[in-house]
């Protein structure tokens, strides 16, 4: 943000405006030394407004907060100088970029690495002891300890810990069952298709493909409800958006809509914003409480912990019902959409969709 870019330009200026040899551009954000370098502030927010040339050293402060295409766009510019960037921040999530660095750093020499808390500054001489020990009083323990001394610790709105999410791949003991399809849909813009076959909480099969035509699209879903034999009425897709262009494709196939009133579950108080916000709740709940496996290869761990660490209760809307974080914030958060994400959680609708009847019939 602009603001938190003026106020680090503030804090320096304020320091060196008195020398008298600096030349300081306020409308700029600009400090030129007495060298001819200049030293310039600037807002990641924007990440195609962090390029530019004769860049020798770079400091990024508050990096896990920033998209990665800051990284992206930051990395470029000390391409042809060679320089150094240093990067601060406090832990932002397993399948963060930056943390996802921190641990390059363990084989890369050219990486390092360095843990600092609030009480090496104490020892600096940059803060307060007094002020580090009533800020101890005054927060969490789990804030002080994320935000002061730098503990790694996932967000309390995460609805599946990361230890739940791992586990997916050696839950072998979770049986199979009836066969069902998920599908996101998506064709040839930036989201991603994706397809999981289902063997009751097992994950068997998934497709992700970032682009592909409608008529290919139905014949793969086609395509892998014969080879796993999943009944047409096992299948659920997103309705919404050119979802419905599912609709006659596959003529018994379960139209999802995000948005669309919860479902009634039997013993079970339905508070939910959203029928989206039911299946989020409702899947985690089955992934912490009962297990979730998926076999091997299916789908990258990476990409698993990094969209279900998205699966996060957000605050009540005005009727006090419960919903999950919006695909806007999640989008700002790992810079595209939750594809994955969405098709698992539609996994939930088939527990509380109704079960068509059989009639019995005898042969005479």
């Amino acid at each position: 943000m602009y603001s938190q870019t003026k106020i680090a330009f503030n804090r320096l200026r304020r320091k060196v405006a008195p020398t008298g040899v600096f030349l300081i551009n306020e409308s700029s954000l600009t400090i030129k030394m007495p060298n001819g370098s200049i030293i310039r502030f600037r807002s990641a927010e924007k990440p195609d407004n962090l390029y530019g040339d004769d860049v020798h050293s770079i400091v990024f402060d508050e990096a896990p907060r920033a998209r990665v295409e800051a990284w992206y766009a930051l990395r470029s510019t000390i391409t042809a100088t060679k320089g150094e960037i240093k990067m601060i921040g406090n832990f932002g999530g397993a399948s963060n970029w930056m943390h996802i660095l921190k641990n390059k750093a363990k084989t890369d020499e050219n990486y390092e690495y360095y843990k600092v808390n609030a009480y090496d500054g104490v020892k600096e001489g940059i803060l307060d002891e007094d002020e580090i020990e009533q800020a101890k009083k005054d927060l969490p323990d789990r804030v002080f300890k994320q935000l002061y001394l730098a503990v790694e610790s996932e967000n309390e709105d995460q609805l599946i810990p990361y230890k739940t999410i791992r586990s997916m791949y050696s839950n072998d003991f979770v049986s199979g069952g009836t066969k069902y399809i998920t599908a996101d849909i998506a064709l040839q813009g930036s989201d991603n298709f994706v397809l999981i076959v289902w063997d009751g909480w097992r994950i068997i099969d998934v497709d992700i493909i970032a682009k592909i035509e409608s008529d290919e699209l139905v014949k793969r879903i086609r395509d892998k409800a014969r080879h796993h034999k999943v009944q047409q009425h096992n299948i659920c897709f997103d309705a919404d958006g050119i979802g419905s262009y599912i609709r006659g494709q596959i003529k018994r196939a379960a139209p999802f809509h995000n948005g669309g009133k919860p479902i009634k579950e039997k013993g079970a108080k339905v508070n939910y914003k959203n029928l989206k916000s039911q299946c989020g709740y409702g899947f985690a709940r089955i992934a912490n409480e009962v297990g979730i496996f998926i076999a091997e290869n299916v789908v990258s761990e990476s990409l698993l912990v990094e969209e279900l660490e998205q699966l996060q209760s957000y605050k009540t809307d005005q009727e006090g019902k419960m919903q999950l974080k919006p695909k806007k914030e999640i989008k700002k958060s790992i810079g595209r959409s939750p594809d994955l994400l969405d098709a698992l959680m539609m996994r939930y609708y088939f527990e509380l969709k109704p079960q068509t009847r059989v009639r019995k019939t005898t042969l005479i």
